[in-house]
């Protein structure tokens, strides 16, 4: 809905699957590593197979995957004109969710492996609301389909290093100039706003927060996607830019999200 909405606002916009997740391809490990640089590398090869030579606005959302869009920011800071951050670990002392910790147990006969990864549960856990069935069946159809799905994500988890990678965004975004927003919900289990708080302590005044007393959970663009579109729209206008730095507390109203 929120593609269908800045669509209908006028703009062009893309939401890919990440190589292994979703409706993409889902190579085995040989043929695609699942590591950072591997990702990076994936989203440059769409980026130029979509034909963007103009420098674009961001979004990004989540604990693995999302800080990958941050360091492809980072990596190519010429192709970025905006930055929107929705509900993401930012803080170096970030943990990573129940599900994704199991993956880096110290006990290794606790590790899901290559067990069948439940998506639908994933996505229903960090919301508010009751999620619509077909929604949560959709989010589950790869890993129920195809076991290579699963195996993505074991793969995944077995490359990363979570506390490197936060302090690599930390460390990179200290110097970052364009105009970015973090805009994260209140009722998020696993990521509290005090986690961007902290982060943005150390970053530049091109960077702004805003904090929804609405119920928006883990993934906003979700949860109630008509509750972010204005703010997003601001955002990509410019109109967020004359907001004094720091953080706004904004509360939803039937038509969106709004300063307080």
């Amino acid at each position: 809905r929120t593609l269908a909405m800045l669509g209908d606002a006028g703009y062009e916009a893309y939401a890919p699957d990440w190589p292994g997740h979703g409706d993409s391809s889902k190579p085995s490990s040989s043929s695609f590593t699942y590591n950072q640089q591997a990702y990076l590398d994936a989203l440059a090869a769409f980026v130029d197979k979509c034909g963007i030579t103009k420098p674009f606005a961001l979004v990004v959302q989540g604990y693995v995957l999302g800080q990958y869009g941050l360091a492809y920011a980072l990596a190519h800071e010429e192709q970025i004109s905006r930055l929107f951050i929705l509900n993401t670990p930012l803080a170096v002392n970030s943990k990573l969710r129940p599900e994704l910790a199991a993956y880096k147990s110290p006990i290794p006969f606790m590790r899901p492996g290559n067990k069948q990864f439940d998506g639908t549960m994933y996505n229903m856990m960090g919301s508010p609301y009751a999620m619509m069935e077909a929604d949560a069946m959709t989010y589950g159809k790869a890993y129920r389909e195809d076991p290579a799905a699963s195996a993505a994500v074991s793969a995944s988890m077995e490359q990363l290093d979570f506390s490197g990678l936060l302090k690599q965004v930390d460390d990179g975004f200290r110097s970052w100039r364009k105009p970015s927003l973090l805009l994260f919900g209140a009722n998020d289990p696993f990521v509290d706003v005090k986690n961007p708080q902290a982060w943005l302590d150390s970053k530049r005044t091109s960077m702004r927060l805003v904090t929804a007393t609405a119920k928006l959970g883990h993934m906003p663009q979700e949860d109630y996607p008509e509750a972010i579109q204005d703010t997003l729209e601001s955002f990509l206008s410019g109109e967020t830019d004359s907001w004094a730095p720091g953080q706004v507390v904004a509360k939803m109203t039937k038509k969106g999200v709004v300063n307080v």
